[in-house]
């Protein structure tokens, strides 16, 4: 996950500019703001991985409930809060951020679902 996670974060960093152009390239206001907002978002590809293979592993396990909770923290409580949150404190910033944010305050969910549950699945 965190091998995938560096590598498609490098390729949204690398492919920014011309992703970018291809859809916003007409207006160069909009092609520098987009750009640019796709970087701060892209960071969120570092954690997301943990996050999907956490919900799938208690999903494995026969463990809907711990799934469920990290799926839903993950996707609509934690990025519905820091979408509303981080624009009052960073600006425009804030929105582009929020998922990274939400996908790191969901990552330490996941991992303190894994230390809870560790013992009764017998995992390392």
């Amino acid at each position: 996950m965190g091998i995938f996670g560096v590598a498609l974060t490098l390729l949204a960093e690398v492919s920014a500019l011309p992703l970018s152009m291809l859809f916003v390239g007409y207006d160069a206001e909009l092609f520098e703001m987009t750009t640019y907002a796709f970087r701060l978002y892209a960071t969120s590809f570092l954690m997301m991985g943990f996050n999907i293979f956490g919900s799938a592993f208690f999903i494995a396990l026969n463990n809907g409930v711990i799934s469920v909770a990290i799926s839903f923290i993950r996707t609509l409580l934690f990025q519905a809060a820091t979408v509303l949150a981080l624009p009052v404190l960073l600006g425009i910033d804030g929105i582009w951020l929020a998922v990274t944010v939400a996908e790191l305050l969901a990552l330490i969910i996941t991992i303190f679902c894994f230390a809870l549950k560790k013992k009764q699945y017998h995992y390392v």
